[in-house]
């Protein structure tokens, strides 16, 4: 297996964006009543987006920050975030889906050449090092939270990109 910075942006990010669904899935299972119902939407239709990102499609970075935003729209993706009691049984599933989620996004923006980030997306450069550690980490993390079988089946998808 190659080390994560020896992979292309791409590979990172179908890494990033498997470890998110999961996530996403175990979220929606944990918080089910159906009160977050469309801020999971919208986190669904971002890893959508990041798919046909990886199929080469132009995806606007900007439409995901406004999904996120819940100041630009109602029942934006991180509205749940702020009103679901994040506990800390789920901070850090919650965080893996926030950094996945933007890391795709700054993805997107630095492939069209963006320069002028908000402020909560870097300042137009993600440190190489905080990438590194945290890409590296994510196998770690999901270990907490989710079964073997799905954290298996999380570590061959990422072996089929390193």
């Amino acid at each position: 297996m190659k080390n994560i910075e020896e992979i292309s942006i791409d590979s990172r990010v179908a890494i990033c964006l498997a470890y998110a669904k999961r996530t996403l899935d175990y979220l929606e299972d944990e918080f089910g009543e159906g009160k977050y119902d469309q801020a999971f939407k919208k986190f669904r239709e971002i890893l959508h987006m990041g798919n046909s990102w990886l199929l080469g499609s132009y995806v606007d970075w900007d439409q995901i920050y406004r999904m996120c935003n819940d100041d630009e729209e109602d029942y934006g993706c991180f509205d749940f975030i702020a009103n679901a009691e994040v506990t800390d049984r789920y901070e850090i599933p919650s965080i893996l889906l926030i950094w996945s989620i933007y890391y795709f996004m700054y993805q997107c923006a630095h492939r069209s050449n963006e320069r002028y980030f908000p402020q909560d997306l870097w300042d137009g450069h993600l440190p190489e090092e905080e990438e590194i550690k945290i890409l590296n980490s994510l196998h770690i993390d999901v270990t907490q939270y989710l079964s073997p079988n799905i954290c298996q089946e999380l570590r061959l998808i990422e072996m089929k990109y390193r």
